[in-house]
């Protein structure tokens, strides 16, 4: 019986350091994993506020080159107005003829 006594116990004493080993495995990838959502966060966040003054940057821009040349800049938007009703018409027209039976 001894023996069956000192084999159990060492079987839990093995369990309870399996245990406290894994726990601490575990919470040691949690902590970096909160680590490395923090960092990724952050750098889409730093990333997001570049991305919005550059934007901001690019709007400004256009609407001084606008309020310089304010012809050219109608001239342009027809034209780039024209170039996609006519790409729209010819991608019509283009679907229209291959629906039909010959």
């Amino acid at each position: 019986m001894d023996t069956n006594r000192k084999m159990t116990e060492t079987i839990s004493k093995d369990g309870d350091t399996i245990r406290e080993r894994v726990g601490e495995f575990a919470n040691s990838a949690l902590e970096k994993g909160r680590q490395t959502w923090n960092d990724l966060r952050d750098q889409g966040q730093a990333g997001l506020s570049k991305a919005r003054k550059t934007v901001r940057e690019g709007w400004d821009d256009s609407r001084q080159l606008v309020q310089k040349h304010p012809g050219k800049a109608v001239g342009v938007a027809l034209m780039v107005g024209a170039a996609i009703g006519a790409l729209f018409s010819i991608r019509r027209s283009g679907s229209g003829t291959k629906n039909k039976p010959t």
